[in-house]
C-alpha cells in the first residue's frame, strides 16, 4: 500500500498540470537576475526559455532582453548582434524600432557616433511614442556632440518635448554646447612659423621642443656649411641632407603639433559632456516596455 501511495506522489510530480507553472517561474528567476546585474547569467537562463519555448508569445521581448543584458554587461558588440537579428526577423514596426534604438546605443558605446547617428536618423523619420521619440532625440543629440558637431547637437536636445524626462538634462547639454569656446591652434601658422626652427613650437607653448629643434636645425645647417665650405663635397651632402630631413620634421611637427591641440581640446570637452551626459541610461524596465512587446500580435 505505501508503495503504490508512493507511485501516484511520484506521478503527480511528474505531471503537467503540476509543472504547468515552472516555465513562468524560470522566467521570473532571469528577470531577478536581470534586476540584480547579474546579466550573463539572466542572458542563460532568457537563453534556456528560447529553447525550450520557441513558440512563446514572449520571444520578441526576451530576444530584447538578451540585448539588453549585452548591452548593460559592457558587451556592445554582442548587443548589436541582438538587436540587428531582433529588427531583422521582427514583423511589429514597434519591436523594429525598439531594436534599431538598441543598435543605437551599441555603437555609441562602442564610440562608433557616425553609425549611432544614422540609425537614430532613421527612427526620426518613423512614427514613434513620445518616450521613444525623446530618448532617441537626446542619443541623437549626444552622438553629435561626440562628433564634435555641436549645433547639431544642439538642434537634436531642442526636439525634446518640454514634459520629457530627459527635456531637462537636454536644455542644460544644449546651453553647454552653445557656450562652448575651444581653445584652438592653427596648423597652417604653425607651419610657417617654423620657417624658422622652433618659433613654430614656440606657438604650439612647446617650449623644450622649440629650444631642440632651433639648437639641432642650427648644428646641422652649420655643420654642412662648415663642411662644404672645405670642399668636403661627400660629407657636406651627407649633413645638408640630414639638416633638410631634420628641417622638414620640425615643420611636419609643429603642424601635427597643432592639429594635436585642436584634438586633444575637443577630446577633453566631449569627455566633460559624457561625465554630463552618460550613455547607460536604461531602457524602460518591467511592464512600460513589456507592455509594448506583449500586446503586438506575432
Amino acid at each position: 500500500m505505501v508503495r503504490l501511495l508512493l507511485l501516484v506522489w511520484i506521478l503527480l510530480w511528474l505531471s503537467p498540470a503540476h509543472g504547468a507553472d515552472q516555465p513562468d517561474e524560470n522566467l521570473a528567476f532571469a528577470e531577478h537576475l536581470f534586476a540584480q546585474r547579474d546579466f550573463y547569467r539572466a542572458i542563460t537562463e532568457y537563453q534556456r526559455y528560447l529553447f525550450q519555448h520557441p513558440d512563446s508569445p514572449k520571444t520578441s521581448w526576451l530576444r530584447f532582453r538578451i540585448g539588453q543584458s549585452y548591452l548593460r554587461g559592457g558587451k556592445a558588440l554582442a548587443a548589436h548582434g541582438a538587436f540587428a537579428d531582433l529588427e531583422q526577423d521582427a514583423t511589429d514596426e514597434r519591436i523594429r524600432q525598439w531594436a534599431i534604438l538598441g543598435q543605437a546605443r551599441a555603437f555609441l558605446l562602442q564610440g562608433l557616433t557616425l553609425q549611432a547617428a544614422d540609425r537614430l536618423l532613421d527612427l526620426q523619420e518613423r512614427e514613434l511614442p513620445p518616450h521613444m521619440a525623446g530618448l532617441s532625440r537626446y542619443l541623437l543629440g549626444s552622438a553629435h556632440a561626440r562628433n564634435g558637431s555641436f549645433a547639431q547637437a544642439q538642434t537634436a536636445f531642442a526636439s525634446l518635448h518640454p514634459d520629457h524626462a530627459l527635456s531637462l538634462q537636454a536644455n542644460k547639454l544644449s546651453a553647454r554646447l552653445g557656450e562652448v569656446d575651444l581653445p584652438h591652434k592653427s596648423p597652417a601658422a604653425a607651419g610657417l612659423l617654423s620657417i624658422v626652427p622652433g618659433l613654430g613650437h614656440m606657438y604650439l607653448q612647446e617650449y623644450t621642443v622649440a629650444l631642440t629643434a632651433a639648437v639641432w636645425n642650427g648644428l646641422f645647417a652649420y655643420a654642412a656649411y662648415d663642411t662644404l665650405r672645405s670642399r668636403q663635397w661627400g660629407a657636406g651632402i651627407l649633413l645638408a641632407a640630414l639638416e633638410l630631413f631634420w628641417y622638414s620634421g620640425t615643420i611636419y611637427g609643429a603642424v601635427s603639433g597643432a592639429q594635436r591641440f585642436n584634438r586633444d581640446a575637443r577630446l577633453n570637452f566631449i569627455e566633460e559632456l559624457e561625465n554630463q551626459a552618460p550613455l547607460d541610461l536604461p531602457f524602460p524596465d518591467g511592464g512600460s516596455l513589456a507592455s509594448i512587446f506583449f500586446s503586438t500580435n506575432f
